[in-house]
């Protein structure tokens, strides 16, 4: 297992697969890290779906604009983002160590904001959350000797219908691909320098 920075550094976006599946315990592993991901209010609004099967992932690749890496790849993960959190909010802050009057203090706190989010703005709240998953997933990944790539470029209505979602309830947000690399060497990283992108004020 890869150490500290050197699972952010040596992480890059792999499009060349070898024909090996991966091992269900990594993956496993994978899917409890993408679980244990951070949200706001707690409300982790996702699910995962995950697809190893050959002829699934090529039908997948058409609706990911003809992807070959998308077909090539050992497992794909769907993270789903979830609409419906204000049916459960409540229930789920119960379920947590805290006295009824910080409970009703934080209901009374975030409830309006919830209540005030139209559709559209359900969906934006919802998909910022499931890139908080989707880095557990790129890194956790990575430190595992697992490459991944992330899919952003999909027909969302097409991949909605295809799972059968109920989208007043949830959408298919993004796509993962992962398999252990077939490159020969990581490509070098660029990035904008530390003090580019840091301001201490």
């Amino acid at each position: 297992m890869k150490k500290e920075l050197e699972i952010f550094s040596t992480r890059y976006s792999c499009r060349n697969f070898k024909n090996e599946k991966l091992n269900k315990e990594d993956l496993n592993s994978i899917l409890e890290i993408a679980r244990l991901s951070p949200s706001s209010l707690g409300l982790e609004p996702w699910k995962f779906i995950v697809v190893q099967d050959e002829k699934r992932k090529e039908e997948l690749s058409k609706i990911c604009n003809q992807q070959k890496h998308v077909k090539d790849c050992a497992a794909l993960i769907i993270i789903i983002s979830r609409l419906d959190f204000l049916d459960y909010f409540e229930e789920k802050l119960r379920k947590r160590d805290m006295s009824e009057t910080e409970i009703q203090k934080r209901l009374d706190t975030y409830m309006p904001f919830l209540k005030s989010l139209n559709q559209e703005q359900k969906i934006s709240y919802a998909r910022e959350q499931a890139h908080i998953a989707l880095a557990s997933i790129l890194y956790s990944a990575n430190a595992l000797n697992i490459a991944s790539c992330t899919i952003g470029g999909f027909d969302k209505q097409k991949l909605n219908s295809y799972l059968s979602l109920d989208i007043q309830k949830e959408r298919s947000s993004l796509v993962v691909a992962l398999g252990y690399c077939n490159d020969e060497k990581n490509p070098q990283k660029n990035r904008f320098s530390f003090d580019e992108v840091v301001k201490f004020i």
